[in-house]
């Protein structure tokens, strides 16, 4: 059978966040040469050329996949993937070191029991993904395939107050709150999502899920989609509002971002006025760009006298660690205590990654990191980050440290993974059906366990995306990092 399963390109945008305006749900690989990264692990993929705003273009050669006929898998092919999978997970992932649970087992036999018959593969995938979503780990899950997929053209974003509309589309407004799609309410269907998408914390469901309830495949899944229309309902000044959708194939208008973060891995802005530096971090990529670019900064920095820095990590879904202690280097701080890790060893770490033992693990207790200056004149002000459910992975390890060393505040909301959790992750393909997965093979800890047990990292100050925000086109978290400054500058 040739797949049609691809494993998610290892691109730029692989190593973002899943913005809210970009339709698509990235992942990357774990490249990181300190040993502390975990890239983004979504669990689908789009491989598209993106719109100026990261959107795919969503264009396909030929008839979509939708109108495709369906390739199905029979019952032998889909017991043999079974057993890689189940087989994979146990002899890699660290918390699966004593076997699977008793309620685990129960769940893999279930699955067992639903492939006495053919199915197709976009059935059988849910099957398969019952088990990874087991572990409860943002990093291991299976990948989904979007190209050619119709999508429903309805920007959302998920806030605290529910799922909000963030451009008008017929009789929806911006600003209007979803409360059901096709009569199911999102309170329902954010249930069903928790057991669809592998995460650690709500937050993550509702990034992943704004995402996915706009593609065809999981509107099949969650029957949200009849003859390609689908009803949203919302409320609006105290009454309800009923639109028919049409899912489109078309290359979709670029979107309102509601965390803005231009079209480049990192950037950097001034308020003299309030003098403060803004170092916009998108992906967490070590590069020579990315030294050389926060060297320009720190030097604008000393020239401009400025006494506030904030690093913008809202977008941010992860890479490499190592930038971490890069952009620290030409501040004041001259030691901080990372990661702690348990690295799990196995035949397969050693077979991609040249392992020195291929059984067995390591256990890294958090240590003090002294960091090698990088410049005479260190930053000395006050430092800030700006996070949001986007924040993941490295990113999310960026805010950990910064947090548990007081190197600075943390500011805007909480972020999509826990602060001691898994990454590193190796990369499969189950053998019969093509599905690609990862799996994490190290459990990190953070800097001050004591702080644990915490689903995500809780900013020091509050400032949570609003309806009113939308609507007003506000940026509530970066007014928010102005207001504390001006308060200090006073």
């Amino acid at each position: 059978m040739k797949p049609k399963w691809k494993l998610a390109a290892l691109l730029l945008v692989s190593a973002a966040a899943v913005a809210a305006a970009a339709l698509y749900i990235k992942s990357a690989d774990s490249g990181d040469r300190s040993g502390q990264a975990a890239g983004t692990p979504p669990a689908a993929s789009v491989h598209a050329s993106p719109a100026p705003d990261g959107i795919p273009s969503a264009q396909s050669q030929g008839a979509p996949a939708s109108d495709a006929p369906e390739k199905l898998v029979n019952p032998e092919q889909m017991k043999q993937d079974l057993d890689f999978l189940t087989e994979t997970l146990v002899q890699v992932h660290p918390a699966l070191i004593n076997g699977w649970s008793s309620g685990q087992q129960q769940v893999i036999s279930e699955a067992y029991d639903m492939i006495q018959t053919a199915r197709t593969e976009e059935g059988f995938y849910f099957i398969v993904n019952t088990i990874t979503s087991l572990l409860q780990d943002g990093h291991t899950n299976m990948y989904w395939e979007l190209q050619n997929q119709k999508l429903l053209n309805l920007p959302l974003f998920w806030s605290r107050e529910g799922l909000i509309v963030t451009q008008d589309r017929g009789k929806l407004h911006t600003g209007d709150i979803v409360t059901a799609i096709s009569r199911r309410s999102i309170g329902d269907l954010e249930q069903e999502l928790a057991k669809i998408i592998p995460a650690e914390n709500n937050q993550w469901v509702r990034v992943q899920g704004t995402v996915l309830l706009r593609v065809e495949f999981m509107l099949r899944h969650l029957g949200l989609a009849a003859d390609d229309r689908v009803e949203i309902t919302v409320t609006r000044g105290g009454g309800s509002i009923t639109e028919t959708l049409i899912l489109t194939d078309k290359p979709l208008q670029k979107e309102y971002s509601h965390y803005p973060k231009g079209e480049v891995p990192f950037s950097y802005s001034f308020e003299d006025e309030l003098s403060l530096g803004i170092f916009q971090l998108n992906t967490c990529e070590n590069t020579r760009k990315y030294l050389v670019t926060v060297k320009q900064f720190f030097d604008e920095v000393k020239a401009r006298g400025i006494q506030h820095v904030a690093v913008d990590l809202r977008s941010n879904g992860g890479g490499d660690s190592s930038v971490i202690e890069e952009f620290l280097s030409y501040t004041n701080v001259k030691s901080y205590y990372g990661y702690g890790s348990l690295m799990r060893y196995s035949q397969q770490l050693q077979n991609i990654r040249g392992a020195e033992q291929n059984s067995g693990y390591v256990v890294s207790e958090p240590s003090l990191n002294h960091i090698l200056m990088k410049t005479l004149y260190p930053f000395r002000g006050k430092l800030y980050l700006l996070t949001s459910a986007h924040t993941f992975s490295s990113a999310n390890m960026f805010a950990v440290i910064v947090q548990d060393n007081g190197l600075g505040q943390i500011i805007g909301e909480a972020t999509g993974n826990q602060p001691s959790s898994y990454g590193d992750v190796l990369t499969f393909q189950l053998p019969a059906s093509g599905i690609r997965f990862q799996s994490s093979f190290k459990q990190f800890t953070r800097p001050a366990p004591e702080r644990d047990p915490a689903d995500s990292v809780q900013p020091d100050i509050e400032a949570y995306t609003t309806a009113t925000d939308i609507l007003e086109r506000r940026d509530a978290q970066l007014e928010k990092l102005r207001e504390v400054v001006r308060a200090d500058l006073k």
